[in-house]
């Protein structure tokens, strides 16, 4: 996983967490529908963006590329904040690892 792939997720995540539901709460309900189907399309924005770092930046496959960045397109998305977590940890030691194995080769 590349670091930069990593940061991209938590970013988006912290802006689904905080920032997107704070202003959809200030929206009439006929906008809500149009908000989130823009918020929805910014999730796909990350995946697209996670898959291209992996692709050609970190030289990934394609499958694999496309595997990582769908995956951290579904943890970006999902209704909580894993960034917070351990999961989140996990994936940011992941990069960091594979970025300092790449500086010893």
């Amino acid at each position: 996983m590349h670091l930069l792939s990593a940061l991209v997720a938590l970013a988006t995540d912290k802006l689904w967490d905080t920032m997107l539901p704070d202003m959809a709460r200030l929206l009439p309900p006929q906008e809500k529908e149009r908000f989130f189907l823009c918020a929805g399309l910014l999730l796909g924005l990350i995946t697209l963006s996670a898959t291209l770092t992996q692709r050609w930046v970190d030289r990934d496959g394609l499958g694999v590329a496309l595997a990582k960045g769908l995956a951290m397109g579904v943890l970006a998305g999902l209704p909580y904040s894993f960034g917070s977590t351990a999961l989140g940890l996990i994936f940011i030691g992941w990069s960091g690892i594979n970025e300092l194995q790449k500086f010893e080769q």
